[in-house]
């Protein structure tokens, strides 16, 4: 069993001294994976992690944002093909022991609410120096880190792409008809004191703070058989009326460039027509705004949105939320003209997407160093200069408050 609290997060960080918090040199990188994927060899392993409820992840993670490939979340899901409620949380690879070479112990947990009420409810695998793993459940808070309330049971595959499987107890509350709520998985390499050196957030960056959270799930929706009509899951032909929402896929662009009006789709399951569909679109900056429709027969539904700036939607379905999307907006910059005046001043105009405060630097092609600065107004920009060097120049946008990325120019001749 692990201790009753694990303490309250804290970055993983890697000072040049040795100290705990330390990655491995390149050889010893290269050693320890040799011993890392020998001692995986012990764990016990399924053929195959259980397929998630709907057949779709609750969680989708991108590959490579977690800085050891054992503890980099790609998905994570909730299936009952066991014919009970289970977690898995799958990394890039399987190799179920610390990667830091002081570290005690990796842990894969996944977190939940029920109902959307506090608190948040974890399970958990840690996967421990010897190559062996243990498995808790309990309560979670950014403060206070894990506590754990007592132990289950799981499975693990090892090699590219493997996964843990955790059983989800009745004690945490996910019981047949329970919605859980907001999933994220975490992933740590070691704790320091009372500070989990935190490797992987799913869905999300990699720091347990963020809001971005999976679908969720009604639970008993994906045993066979239920739910029955009127949303009783497990109660064979339920009760009168329609079956209640189990989950809600969302698919929307990752990444666009410059303001645009995008397409957004999904599907709630299962599929039935004209029920309502809430979209809410929260921007980097600013308030969160809710665009709606309805759904098609099958449960599918499609909507437009217009974003102008980085932003994360999410839908919700008689209060089944799907997977918070985050839709990263590219900012463009053009140079429109150049225009000589009298006593070799230069004015240089240009436009910028989308229209968001910032600043404009005019840099020659050859050097980083800015001639001149503006800042934009309803997405054009001037800039003025006094007897400039001829040659070529760009320009570079740099929206404020990371509402967007940054963008460089087209390429404009000084005479």
């Amino acid at each position: 069993m692990p201790p009753a609290t694990t303490g309250p997060p804290g970055p993983d960080v890697h000072p040049p001294d040795g100290a705990r918090a330390r990655s491995l040199p390149a050889t010893t990188t290269i050693l320890a994976t040799g011993v890392l994927a020998a001692l995986a060899l012990a764990v016990p392993a399924q053929a195959a992690p259980p397929a998630p409820c709907g057949g779709t992840p609750q969680i989708t993670d991108a590959r490579g944002d977690g800085h050891h490939a054992n503890t980099d979340v790609t998905a994570a899901w909730l299936s009952e093909d066991a014919g009970r409620l289970q977690a898995v949380v799958q990394v890039a690879q399987g190799v179920w022991a610390p990667a830091h070479d002081d570290s005690d112990a990796a842990g894969f947990a996944l977190l939940f609410r029920i109902g959307g009420a506090d608190p948040i409810r974890y399970v958990r695998a840690e996967a421990l120096r010897d190559g062996t793993l243990r498995y808790d459940h309990g309560t979670w808070t950014s403060a206070g880190g894990f506590a754990s309330q007592g132990a289950t049971t799981g499975s693990a595959t090892s090699g590219p792409d493997g996964a843990v499987t955790i059983d989800v107890p009745a004690a945490t509350g996910a019981v047949a008809g329970a919605r859980v709520t907001g999933p994220f998985a975490l992933t740590y390499d070691g704790i320091t004191g009372a500070a989990a050196h935190w490797v992987d957030r799913a869905p999300g960056g990699t720091s347990p703070d963020t809001t971005e959270t999976g679908a969720d799930v009604l639970v008993g929706s994906c045993t066979p058989g239920a739910p029955g009509p009127g949303g009783d899951p497990g109660t064979p032909g339920g009760t009168a009326g329609p079956p209640a929402t189990a989950a809600v896929a969302l698919t929307a662009p990752s990444r666009i460039t410059g303001e645009r009006t995008v397409k957004l789709t999904g599907k709630a399951t299962p599929g039935r027509a004209g029920v309502p569909v809430a979209v809410t679109v929260t921007p980097t900056r600013g308030r969160a705004r809710t665009v709606t429709t309805t759904t098609r027969a099958t449960g599918a539904w499609a909507l437009r949105v217009r974003l102008a700036e980085t932003s994360t939607v999410r839908a919700d379905v008689e209060g089944v939320g799907s997977q918070t999307r985050t839709v990263t907006v590219r900012a463009r910059v053009r140079i429109t003209t150049v225009t000589r005046r009298s006593g070799r001043r230069v004015v240089v105009r240009g436009t910028v997407s989308p229209r968001l405060p910032g600043r404009v630097l005019l840099l020659p092609a050859d050097d980083v160093r800015p001639v001149a600065t503006a800042r934009p107004a309803t997405g054009r920009f001037t800039l003025r200069l006094r007897r400039p060097p001829q040659g070529r120049y760009q320009a570079v946008f740099l929206p404020s408050g990371e509402r967007a990325e940054r963008a460089t120019s087209n390429t404009r001749t000084i005479r």
